[in-house]
Order: C-alpha cells, then structure tokens, then sequence
C-alpha cells in the first residue's frame, strides 16, 4: 500500500499586504509605537553623550557645568566600578530640545584642564 500525504505550504510575503496602511502602528504585543504615545520630548534631541571630560571631575561638577544651560532631567559622570576613576564620558539629558542644542553649541569645544569637551 503506497500512502501520499499532501501537505499546503503557507503563502510567505516579504513585503506589504494589501490590508496593511501607512503610518503608526502597534507591534503584536499591542504596545504603540512612540508616535502613538505622544511622548513630550524626543530622547535623540535631549540626551547628550559628553566625551574628554577630565578624569578627576566630579558628578557634582559634571552637573553644576550642564545645569547652567538649562534644566536636567538627569546626568551621569561614568566612573570604573572598581576604582571610581571617572572614564572621561557622561550622559546628560535636559527636559528641554532647546537646551541640548544650547549645550552643544556653548560647551562643544570647551577646555577644560588638559581636555577638550566634545
């Protein structure tokens, strides 16, 4: 006895559908996407990553430096986890888009002791 088992391959699409539509859209978990949510600000037009900075600065100063531009939401010197030697490098995130690019603009380029902020 001879069996033939058929079997129906799914149809796969590398592309759009017809049912599908421009624009916003949620993901399968059903969480929208940041267009969707209407969040305030843009992290990419708030966040800084601050290179060259001496390695004895302090969070302290690292703050009072960026917090005179403008409003911080929040700041962080990186430092080794074993010695506590700042790596040269922090983040700051102001609330405001405008401040960023004000910090940008007045402290790119900023010497301080043997370095140049970047």
């Amino acid at each position: 006895m001879v069996m033939i088992i058929s079997t129906m391959e799914p149809q796969v699409s590398n592309g759009p559908t017809s049912n599908t539509t421009n624009g916003p859209s949620s993901n399968s978990r059903n969480c929208p996407s940041p267009m969707q949510t209407g969040a305030a600000t843009d992290d990419s037009k708030t966040n800084l990553i601050v290179n060259y900075l001496p390695q004895n600065m302090t969070q302290e100063e690292f703050r009072s430096l960026f917090g005179s531009i403008g409003e911080i939401e929040s700041c962080k010197l990186v430092r080794d986890k074993i010695t506590g030697q700042s790596l040269g490098y922090g983040f700051v995130n102001y609330i405001d888009p405008k401040d960023a690019e004000k910090a940008i603009n007045t402290l790119n380029g900023l010497r301080l002791q043997t370095k140049t902020i970047k």
